[in-house]
């Protein structure tokens, strides 16, 4: 008897999930069209129709203009019925974005850090939450996804090899549940790039790729037969991290030892080491900002352009390193230096095809927010999975 009733309230469940995400992907949907697509019978879909209106996750809809059934009555999802937030933790801010079902923004915000550690990131991530909420008109949210520069303790959830080094140890998931008050995922950043990638950017439908991050540190997301691969100890991809005790390599694309090379070139071609120097036929100044060389570079300073070229040779020694292991069809471009494509773009290409036998196509980022894209992509997903029993069972 038992056996009995499990079977059949785990049958109506997956019936009623089953249904749900039909309208989420064929709406504006009636009854028959449904039962057609699922292949049940009309009764069956019609009391799983019934259940999902009375539980606020689906509601009648305009029909198609091309609509022949007359008299049909048309479904589609509710995108209020949840909402969810996304955060972007780096060494400065703690950006946030708030999305509902249908993945449409909601509101926006970016809160500077102010202190260093767990305690004040989690504070000011209740801030941006807040603000969020108050600037959208909702109550709460139903999930929430936070992107960290670091390697995430896949059985722990605490942050290892941390780029910001206060928040080494900080027990990242359980802090930040329990400040939220909701479920939450907390996700290296790149990671969470390569997530955001590939739903709605540059790696949509391809299946192996990676989201080449190159910054203030230099790290990839893998995504592998359409799956992210975080790896062993959720360290796949940490190309270079940043350790408090150890110098960085002169050699990395990152962005203090290319801000490095370009200081002892200024050096060299002014002669003189002295702050605000301008060397020979430069606009550079030290100290020299990555911005600075970017910009100066699309004049077609000859200093900044060479500063370019070699950039874009680490680049793509980064991206051969990985081509090697996992051989991947694209690699993405991000982060604060990658995203000057209309500079590195075509060097990196160039580079790549001599460093390895199979190069793979090379694109920048088309997000603006590729880490907060990633996180309500993974907070929407966290949210579906028991959204549809949660809210039936709720209804009565």
């Amino acid at each position: 008897m038992l056996s009995g009733v499990v079977t059949g309230s785990l049958l109506r469940e997956v019936n009623l999930q089953v249904v749900y995400r039909a309208v989420r992907e064929a709406h504006p949907v009636s009854r028959a069209q449904l039962a057609r697509r699922l292949g049940t019978s009309k009764p069956t879909t019609g009391r799983s129709v019934d259940a999902l209106l009375a539980a606020g996750l689906i509601r009648e809809a305009a029909p198609p203009a091309d609509a022949t059934s007359y008299g049909a009555v048309f479904f589609e999802p509710c995108p209020d019925a949840a909402v969810v937030l996304g955060l972007d933790v780096g060494s400065r801010y703690v950006r946030g974005l708030l999305v509902d079902l249908a993945g449409v923004e909601l509101a926006r915000a970016d809160l500077p850090l102010t202190a260093a550690g767990g305690p004040a990131v989690l504070a000011r991530a209740v801030e941006v939450r807040d603000r969020l909420l108050k600037q959208a008109g909702v109550a709460d949210v139903s999930a929430a996804a936070v992107g960290i520069g670091g390697v995430i303790d896949p059985r722990t959830g605490e942050v290892r090899v941390a780029n910001q080094h206060e928040l080494n140890g900080f027990a990242a998931t359980a802090g930040f549940r329990a400040a939220l008050g909701v479920p939450v995922v907390v996700e290296n950043d790149v990671n969470l790039a390569a997530v955001g990638e590939g739903a709605h950017g540059a790696g949509a439908g391809v299946r192996n790729f990676a989201f080449l991050s190159v910054g203030s540190g230099v790290g990839a997301g893998l995504v592998l037969a359409g799956e992210l691969h975080r790896g062993q100890h959720g360290a796949a991809g940490e190309i270079d991290y940043v350790r408090a005790d150890r110098e960085f390599d002169p050699r990395s694309p990152a962005a203090d030892a290319f801000l490095a090379h370009a200081e002892q070139r200024l050096a060299r071609s002014s002669g003189s080491v002295s702050s605000g120097s301008v060397s020979s036929g430069t606009v550079l100044r030290s100290p020299v900002t990555a911005e600075a060389v970017m910009a100066a570079a699309r004049t077609g300073d000859a200093l900044a352009v060479s500063l370019v070229r070699l950039e874009a040779t680490r680049i793509a020694r980064a991206a051969a390193g990985l081509t090697r292991v996992v051989d991947v069809e694209l690699i993405v471009l991000g982060g604060g230096l990658g995203l000057n494509g209309d500079l590195l773009l075509e060097p990196v290409r160039a580079a790549l095809a001599e460093l390895t036998p199979y190069p793979p196509r090379v694109e920048v980022s088309r997000l603006g927010a590729a880490t907060l894209t990633g996180a309500v992509v993974v907070a929407l997903r966290a949210v579906l999975e028991d959204l549809v029993p949660s809210r039936v069972a709720a209804a009565g």
